[in-house]
C-alpha cells in the first residue's frame, strides 16, 4: 500500500489542536490558581511581616514578579530553537523546586529569615518569567480573532475560581487555633508545589510547533525603539505597563492591613478572598462586553471608577471593621481586573505572528525596570505616609495609592486616544453599557455562542428575539446575517412579535430572494411591518410561481391593512386547493375584505368534498378570527374522541338559547342518526328573520346559503356553533 506523505504543518494550530489545547490550557490555568495563590505574594508578604520586614522590602516583594523580567533579555538567546512548551514546562517545574527551602523558615528567624524569604521568592519569580512568555505565546495560538475574547475571558475565569478555593483554604488553615501562624504558612507553600507541578505536567501536553525564535541584531532594545516607533503599539503598551504598576501598588493594601489595621493572617486571606471573587465576577460579567463592545470602551469605563476607589484608598481609616475593606478591595480589584483584561486583549491584538516570544520578552523586561522603580517608591511612599499621616487626613499606607490612582487618569486620557478597529464609539457604548438589559443580552448571546444543548439553545433564542434591549437587533442581525444559522428561523418568526424596524431591510431582502432557506418566515414577520417598501415586496409575491409564495404574501399585506391586491387575492382563493394557502388566503381576506365574502365559499359543497379533516380547520380558524367562545376546535377535539361527544359539549354551552336548548333531544336524535342534512335545516329556519349585528352578518348570509344536501357532521357541527354565535351576539335584543 502506498504511504501518504506525511501533512507539513505550519506553527499555526488546526481546529482540533486548537480544541484540544484550549482544554488542556483551561487545566493549567485552574491547577496555576492553586499555585500562584499558595505560593505568591500574599503567603510571601505574610511570612516576610512575621519576620519584621521593612516597607521598602514589602514594596519590593510586592514588584518582585516584575521585576524578574529584566531576566528576560537573555531568554530568546539561551533558549533559542526550543518548542515553547518545553521551556514553559521546565520553567514551572523550576519555580517549584526552589519553593522547597521555604521549610527552612521553621528553623531560622529574624533579618536572616527575610533575606531566605526575598531570595527564594526572586528565584520563583525568575523561573516564573522565564516560561511566561512562553505560556503567553502558546495562548496567542490556541485562538483566533474570533475566539479570543472567549478563551481569554475563560481562562482568566478558570484562574480566579480555583485561586478563590486555594484563599478559601489558606483562611481555614490559618484560623485551626492549634497550628501557629508561621507553621500554616509555610504548609500553604507545599501545597503550592504540589498544584504548581500538576499544572507544568498539563502544560507540557498542549500541542505547539512555535519555537522560540531569536534573529541576530532582534534583540529587546531593537525590538523596544520598533514598537515605541508605531503609535497603536505605543499607547498600548503603556496601558499595560501603567495596569502592571497599578497592580504592585495595590498589592500594598495587604501590609496596610496587616500593619496598619491590624487584621491577623487568617483574615488577610478573606479580604484576599473578596479580590479574587472581584476577579472572577468580572472576567464572567465582561467577557461579552469586551467580545462586542471592544477592550477600548471597557478601558475607558473601568478607568474612571478605578481612579476614584484608588483615592479612597489613600484616605480610607486604619478602624474599619474587615468588611469595610473587604467591600473596598473587592470593587478596586473588579475593575482592576477589568483595565488588566482589557489591556491584555489589546496586547494580544499587536504581538506579532513571527517573534512573539521576543516581543512578550521586550515587554516583560521592560515591565521588570519599571517595576524596580514602582517597588522602590512603593515602600518609601509607604514610609513617607506613615510620618505625614499626623499632619494630613491620610493612612500611614496613603501616598502608596496616589500613583495607581494617576495611573488611572492616565488611561483614561489613552483610551480616547487608542484607535481599536471594531470597537464601538464611547458615547455608544455609554449608552448601551449603562443598561442592564443590554449587558444581559449580550451575555446571553455569548451563552448561544458557547453552548450546544439544544434545549438552552432553544431558551436562549427565545429570550434574544423578545428582547427589549437596544443592543439585541444588532446582535440579532449577525445571527441572520449566517446562511443556515440553527436559530434563524426563530428569530426571524421572533421578528412579527417583537418588531425591529431597523430590520425591515433584511426580511425585505430575505423574502425577495427564491433561495431564501426562511424565505416564507421572513414574508410572514413582513406582515408586522406596515411601510411602501414592505408593500412593494408583498405585492411582487403575489405574482409568484409558487401557491405557498403568494398566499403568505397575500396575508402579510392583509395584516399590515393594505387592500389595493383584494381583487388579486379573491382570484388565488378561488384557484388555491392546499390547506395552508386556504388558511394564509382566509387570513388575508378577513383583514381586506370588509364584506367576507369569502366566507360563502368557505360554507360550500366545494368545501365540503375537500374533506372534514380541512373542513374542520378551517371552521375553527374561522372561530378564532371573529373571537368567539367556546373555542370551536375544543368542540371538534371532544368529537374526534367519541361520536356525539363534541355536540353534547355544545349543548350544555348553549343553555341559554332558547332554540338549542328545546330542540337538543331532537338535535341528539338526528345526530346520532347521521341526518345532518335536517340539522342544517333546522339552523336556516332559526336564523331566517333574524337581524343579527353587522359584523356576523357575512356569516348568516353564508349558513343560509348552504346546500343541505352537502352536510357533515364537521361542517353540521360549525352550523350548530355559528347559529349559536349570531343568536347570542344580541340579536334578540
Amino acid at each position: 500500500m502506498k504511504k501518504t506523505a506525511p501533512l507539513n504543518r505550519t506553527i499555526y494550530l488546526s481546529r482540533s489542536e486548537r480544541r484540544k489545547g484550549g482544554r488542556l490550557f483551561l487545566k493549567f490555568s485552574a491547577l496555576n490558581g492553586f499555585g500562584i495563590s499558595f505560593l505568591g505574594d500574599a503567603t510571601v508578604t505574610l511570612l516576610a511581616i512575621y519576620f519584621g520586614a521593612t516597607n521598602l522590602e514589602l514594596g519590593l516583594i510586592s514588584a518582585m514578579l516584575h521585576i524578574s523580567g529584566i531576566f528576560l533579555l537573555i531568554i530568546p538567546r539561551l533558549f533559542k530553537g526550543k518548542n515553547v512548551v518545553t521551556v514553559g514546562f521546565w520553567a514551572w517545574m523550576t519555580r517549584g523546586f526552589v519553593s522547597l527551602p521555604y521549610i527552612a523558615l521553621l528553623y531560622i528567624d529574624g533579618k536572616p529569615a527575610v533575606v531566605l524569604i526575598m531570595v527564594l521568592y526572586a528565584l520563583f519569580c525568575l523561573s516564573r518569567t522565564a516560561g511566561v512568555a512562553m505560556v503567553t505565546t502558546v495562548q496567542k495560538r490556541l485562538m483566533v480573532n474570533r475566539t479570543q475574547s472567549d478563551v481569554i475571558y475563560r481562562n482568566a475565569s478558570s484562574f480566579q475560581s480555583t485561586s478563590i478555593m486555594a484563599r478559601f483554604i489558606s483562611f481555614l488553615i490559618l484560623s485551626v487555633r492549634r497550628i501557629a501562624e508561621l507553621p500554616g504558612l509555610v504548609g500553604l507553600t507545599i501545597f503550592g508545589i504540589i498544584a504548581n507541578t500538576a499544572a507544568a505536567f498539563s502544560f507540557r501536553r498542549i500541542p505547539n510547533r512555535t519555537k522560540v525564535d531569536y534573529q541576530k541584531g532582534e534583540n529587546l532594545f531593537v525590538i523596544f525603539r520598533r514598537s515605541m516607533g508605531l503609535s497603536s503599539s505605543r499607547q498600548v503598551l503603556f496601558l499595560r505597563w501603567i495596569s502592571l504598576a497599578q497592580t504592585i501598588f495595590f498589592a500594598m493594601t495587604v501590609p496596610f492591613l496587616r500593619r496598619s489595621a491590624g487584621l491577623d493572617s487568617a483574615q488577610i486571606f478573606l479580604y484576599t478572598i473578596a479580590g479574587a471573587l472581584a476577579a472572577l465576577i468580572s472576567s464572567l460579567t465582561l467577557r461579552p462586553v469586551a467580545a462586542k463592545a471592544g477592550s477600548r470602551p471597557l478601558l475607558f469605563f473601568s478607568a474612571i471608577p478605578a481612579t476614584a476607589l484608588f483615592l479612597l484608598w489613600i484616605f480610607i481609616p486604619n478602624t474599619l471593621n474587615l468588611e469595610i475593606y473587604a467591600l473596598a478591595g473587592f470593587f478596586s480589584m473588579f475593575f482592576m481586573f477589568a483595565l488588566n483584561l482589557a489591556t491584555n486583549r489589546l496586547l494580544m491584538g499587536i504581538t506579532p505572528d513571527e517573534g512573539a516570544v521576543g516581543f512578550n520578552s521586550m515587554e516583560t523586561f521592560v515591565t521588570s525596570i519599571l517595576a524596580i522603580i514602582v517597588g522602590f517608591s512603593a515602600g518609601s511612599l509607604a514610609d513617607l505616609s506613615a510620618r505625614i499621616s499626623e499632619f494630613f487626613p491620610i493612612n500611614d499606607f496613603g501616598l502608596v495609592f496616589l500613583p495607581a490612582a494617576i495611573g488611572s487618569a492616565l488611561q483614561i486620557i489613552l483610551a480616547l486616544k487608542i484607535d481599536e478597529p471594531g470597537s464601538m464609539r464611547l458615547a455608544e457604548s455609554a449608552r448601551i453599557l449603562t443598561n442592564v438589559d443590554n449587558l444581559r443580552t449580550w451575555q446571553m448571546v455569548s451563552n448561544l455562542e458557547s453552548t450546544a444543548d439544544p434545549v438552552k439553545r432553544k431558551t436562549l433564542v427565545h429570550s434574544v428575539g423578545h428582547s427589549r434591549a437596544q443592543v439585541a437587533s444588532s446582535e440579532i442581525g449577525k445571527i441572520l446575517a449566517e446562511p443556515l444559522s440553527q436559530e434563524k428561523g426563530e428569530l426571524i418568526d421572533a421578528l412579527f412579535f417583537t418588531r425591529r424596524p431597523e430590520l425591515v431591510g433584511f426580511l425585505c431582502d430575505e423574502a425577495s430572494s427564491p433561495t431564501a432557506f426562511h424565505r416564507e418566515k421572513a414574508i410572514f414577520a413582513l406582515g408586522a411591518y406596515p411601510g411602501e417598501r414592505t408593500v412593494s415586496v408583498l405585492s411582487a409575491l403575489l405574482q409568484d410561481q409558487d401557491p405557498g409564495i403568494q398566499a403568505a404574501a397575500a396575508k402579510s399585506l392583509g395584516r399590515i391593512g393594505r387592500n389595493e391586491e383584494l381583487g388579486r387575492v379573491r382570484e388565488l382563493w378561488k384557484e388555491s386547493r392546499g390547506l395552508h394557502e386556504h388558511l394564509d388566503l382566509m387570513i388575508a381576506l378577513f383583514h381586506m375584505d370588509p364584506e367576507k365574502s369569502y366566507l360563502e365559499d368557505l360554507f360550500s359543497s366545494q368545501t365540503a368534498r375537500d374533506g372534514e379533516r380541512m373542513e374542520r380547520t378551517l371552521f375553527t380558524l374561522l372561530s378564532r378570527q371573529f373571537g368567539m367562545s367556546p373555542p370551536l376546535g375544543i368542540l371538534y377535539r371532544d368529537e374526534s374522541r367519541r361520536f356525539g361527544e363534541g355536540l353534547k359539549l355544545l349543548l350544555e354551552e348553549s343553555m341559554d338559547t332558547a332554540f338549542l336548548l328545546e330542540k337538543s333531544d331532537l338535535l341528539t336524535d338526528l345526530w346520532q342518526a347521521g341526518d345532518f342534512g335536517m340539522i342544517w335545516r333546522l339552523c336556516n329556519d332559526a336564523l331566517a328573520g333574524v337581524q343579527p349585528p353587522e359584523e356576523v352578518v357575512p356569516i348568516q348570509k353564508a349558513l343560509l346559503g348552504f346546500p343541505p344536501e352537502a352536510a357533515d357532521s364537521a361542517n353540521a357541527l360549525a352550523a350548530l356553533y355559528f347559529t349559536y354565535q349570531i343568536l347570542t351576539s344580541g340579536a334578540q335584543e
